[in-house]
């Protein structure tokens, strides 16, 4: 006779199964991969908590689960990560979004927010509140700052193909698609086909910044299954960085904000090469307390020396 499944019975069962094999949220992830299987909210879990599984819904589910006992991250797994405001496609072609990232974004939107706007509402960057975000992976900052500035146009570049089709389809779930523009290139060089020089009110960036002879050191999960593209920063990590600082700045208006993110120890390096060209420069921290984002504006020469 086949077991009968509740879902407490099965999240008990699964978080002490992961949980004995190295899973260090081993019920959060349970949850996420019950949530999915079932199409209800992870509160709901517990409010039917003596619900029976079919065996459909059984099979679904011990299907998703062997992918996770194999390392392949849960939110390829679902296809979904949360970000911020909002539920995005993420697929192996793009970087899992993570909490300091969501942190640089919220410090990105409180340096653009805090820009004057010739009448209140508009930026004086052009008449348009016009923004940039550098390897935009799923898409998640270029929404999200679409999300926020309702009158603003973003351009959102990859190298990637397959991650900009990710993209594109996050932002027409999301309604932002006429808002934000996806682009195929390296670095700014999209930028420059548009001609946006001096016309930027802010260039968001979560570029590659591991080392590449740290890349064999990334847990399982990073390393076997997440876009080594997107996370290879070069030998010093710093090669994707180093160009941002130096070519960026051109295309920011006069007090434009650039904001990166960069790894743990990058620090002095990063504000090393971003004080080059930019002036205000800032280390921030992420919700962790680590320093991981960087921030700098442009101010023109004239007004630079008072």
């Amino acid at each position: 006779m086949a077991t009968v499944w509740t879902i407490t019975g099965l999240i008990n069962w699964s978080t002490s199964y992961l949980a004995e094999r190295g899973f260090e949220t081993a019920r959060l992830e349970t949850e996420l991969l019950l949530s999915h299987v079932l199409s209800l909210p992870r509160i709901e879990l517990y409010v039917q908590h003596d619900r029976q599984l079919s065996q459909d819904e059984l099979a679904r589910y011990k299907a998703l689960f062997k992918r996770r006992l194999a390392w392949e991250p849960v939110q390829y797994v679902t296809g979904t990560s949360a970000f911020m405001m909002a539920e995005f496609e993420v697929t192996p072609a793009t970087l899992i979004p993570r909490p300091e990232t969501e942190a640089m974004t919220e410090i990105a939107i409180g340096l653009i927010a805090g820009q004057p706007r010739g009448d209140g509402t508009e930026s004086e960057t052009g008449g348009r509140l016009l923004l940039a975000d550098i390897g935009t992976g799923s898409g998640v900052i270029a929404i999200t700052l679409a999300q926020k500035f309702p009158e603003a146009e973003i351009v959102a570049t990859d190298i990637s193909a397959d991650a900009l089709s990710v993209a594109e389809r996050n932002a027409k779930k999301i309604g932002v698609s006429e808002r934000v523009r996806f682009v195929e290139g390296a670095g700014v060089e999209p930028l420059a086909a548009a001609g946006l020089q001096g016309r930027l009110a802010g260039i968001v960036s979560n570029p590659p910044y591991v080392c590449s002879g740290d890349m064999e050191t990334l847990p399982r999960e990073v390393r076997e299954f997440e876009p080594g593209i997107a996370l290879d920063g070069g030998s010093d990590g710093l090669d994707c960085i180093r160009r941002l600082a130096q070519d960026g700045p051109e295309f920011l208006a006069d007090g434009g904000a650039m904001v990166l993110e960069f790894g743990d120890g990058q620090a002095g390096a990063v504000r090393e090469l971003m004080e080059k060209r930019l002036q205000h420069v800032e280390i921030r921290k992420d919700y962790a307390g680590r320093d991981r984002i960087a921030t700098g504006i442009k101010i023109a020469e004239a007004n630079s020396n008072g």
